[in-house]
């Protein structure tokens, strides 16, 4: 079985554990730098525990842990699951039915929010009652970590222990779970109609993330109302850097005016654990979220990622 360090999607080494974030990257001073803005309120606010079973993106799955779970699923497309989740939180709600899991996470800060889903089909084998596991996401990665890509990974609830047990290669791994109601509750999704989208690499957009880390840290996308491109730029102090991805680089869905800065911090976090080479749509307004979608485990499972803007001083 082979441990090299071939866990994450991009194949690119974080020098750092990811850790979620604690706070909003540091406001500027009155020097026409940026302060960051949360998610609307739906998101940036999760609704009351009482509440919660009206609200999450799994509707009437009891909080309980569920009465059976046995599923078995390459490890890659688990690898990736845990990659996104990560990059937010370290602990969620894995909502458990008939037809496979969802989560909905939003990160301490109220600036970033995924929403996952992985249907049965994404699993090699898969059947359990509804229910709600509450994990330690760090914890899961570890055992997972060992597992080469092409690794089954096998996970069910014990009925006795109440832990989670996952089996890698022979390797079996008890885990306790945690009382989903001491995690945060899941945020509501906010519905936009924003006037531009666009589909891209997932590539494209690293190098672009990677550019604007040249010379700012923080970094605007945009489009033109009748324009054919997706204008990444990022200004410095004294340097600038552009760069306008069209013709081949993107699919234009929807061409319409849209101009936001974000974060570069949270979009380096998100793009880095994209898959390499994934297509990604891009839905975005002037000074709106950005919405970010793309395809998980060949097409059975889907994420929504959702990026707060920064408002200008």
């Amino acid at each position: 079985m082979s441990t090299d360090s071939d866990t994450e999607p991009d194949h690119e080494p974080d020098p750092t554990p990811e850790q979620p974030e604690t706070e909003p990257p540091a406001p500027a001073d009155d020097d026409g730098e940026s302060t960051p803005n949360d998610l609307p309120e739906s998101a940036a606010n999760p609704p009351d525990e009482d509440a919660t079973e009206k609200t999450t993106s799994a509707e009437g799955v009891p909080d309980e842990p569920p009465a059976s779970f046995r599923a078995t699923i390459h490890a890659a497309h688990l690898k990736t699951v845990l990659s996104s989740l990560r990059a937010l939180v370290d602990e969620a709600r894995i909502r458990v039915t008939e037809d496979g899991l969802t989560v909905r996470v939003v990160d301490s800060a109220n600036v970033a929010m995924d929403d996952l889903e992985l249907e049965a089909a994404a699993f090699e084998a898969f059947e359990a009652s509804p229910g709600t596991l509450g994990l330690n996401l760090d914890r899961l990665a570890d055992p997972v970590r060992l597992a080469s890509k092409d690794d089954l990974v096998q996970l069910f609830l014990d009925p006795e222990s109440r832990k989670l047990i996952v089996v890698v290669d022979g390797l079996r791994y008890s885990m306790a779970c945690i009382n989903s109601r001491t995690i945060r509750a899941e945020p509501t999704l906010p519905e936009f109609d924003l006037p531009a989208a666009v589909t891209v690499d997932r590539d494209a957009l690293q190098r672009g993330a990677k550019a604007a880390d040249l010379v700012a840290d923080h970094v605007r996308i945009r489009m033109e109302a009748d324009g054919d491109a997706l204008v990444i730029e990022a200004d410095g102090d004294t340097d600038a850097v552009t760069l306008e991805l069209d013709g081949d680089d993107i699919e234009v869905l929807a061409a319409g005016e849209a101009s936001t800065l974000f974060s570069l911090d949270y979009c380096k976090k998100l793009v880095r654990t994209i898959p390499a080479g994934t297509p990604v749509t891009l839905d975005l307004g002037e000074d709106f979220p950005l919405i970010l979608s793309y395809e998980l485990a060949d097409g059975d499972g889907t994420i929504t990622r959702m990026l707060a803007p920064r408002i200008e001083t």
